[in-house]
C-alpha cells in the first residue's frame, strides 16, 4: 500500500483531470504519482444471429489513424454504465438494444488512470437512426465474427476494449 500525502491538480478539462499525488511507499520512500481521472465509459459488443459483429470505424486523432472498435462512450456524471452503453449504442450505430447482458469491467491502463470501462453484449436489437455528436464522423460496419478474430490476430483491430469484449464473449460462450 501507499499512503497519500498531498495532491496538486495540474489540469481539469471536459474529459479528464490530471492530478499529481505525493505518496509514501511502504519502504518509506516519498514518490509522485501522475493520475488521469476519468469518469469511465461503457461499450457494446453487438453480435447478430448470423454471427456478424457490429463495429464502428472512426478516425482517432491521438493515433492519427482510423480505428475499428465497438460502439462506446464516456459516462456522464452520475450515469449508470448500462444506460450509457444503451445511449452510446444508439447514438453511434442507430441500433436500439433489446436484449443486453453484462460482460465485464476493464481497467484499460492501471498505471496512470482510474478509468473503468463497462462492457456489454447485445444479441437482439432493432434498427433506428444514429445521433452523432457534431464532431463525430463514424461508419458502422458488420464484419463476420471469424474475420474479426483474424483482424485482432493481424493487428488490424488494436482497440483494447474491443479485444477485451471479444475475449470475454468467447470465454462466456465456452463456459455455457
Amino acid at each position: 500500500m501507499e499512503t497519500f500525502l498531498n495532491r496538486q491538480t495540474i489540469y481539469n478539462g471536459r474529459i479528464l483531470k490530471l492530478e499529481l499525488d505525493q505518496v509514501k511507499c511502504d519502504n518509506g520512500v516519498i514518490a509522485y504519482r501522475e493520475i488521469i481521472r476519468h469518469s469511465g465509459g461503457a461499450g457494446i459488443l453487438c453480435i447478430s444471429e448470423d454471427q456478424k459483429v457490429l463495429l464502428i470505424k472512426q478516425f482517432r486523432y491521438a493515433y492519427n489513424e482510423e480505428i475499428y472498435e465497438i460502439p462506446a462512450g464516456k459516462l456522464e456524471k452520475g450515469e449508470d454504465p448500462l444506460d450509457s452503453a444503451k445511449r452510446e449504442f444508439e447514438e453511434e450505430t442507430g441500433h436500439i438494444a433489446e436484449e443486453i447482458k453484462y460482460l465485464t469491467t476493464i481497467y484499460p491502463t492501471c498505471g496512470y488512470t482510474d478509468e473503468k470501462i463497462y462492457l456489454y453484449l447485445v444479441t437482439k436489437f432493432k434498427v433506428s437512426k444514429p445521433h452523432f455528436d457534431e464532431d463525430e464522423m463514424i461508419e458502422s460496419v458488420w464484419i463476420d465474427f471469424k474475420d474479426v478474430l483474424d483482424m485482432i490476430h493481424k493487428g488490424t483491430i488494436k482497440d483494447a476494449k474491443t479485444i477485451c469484449a471479444i475475449q470475454s464473449y468467447l470465454l462466456m460462450r465456452n463456459c455455457e
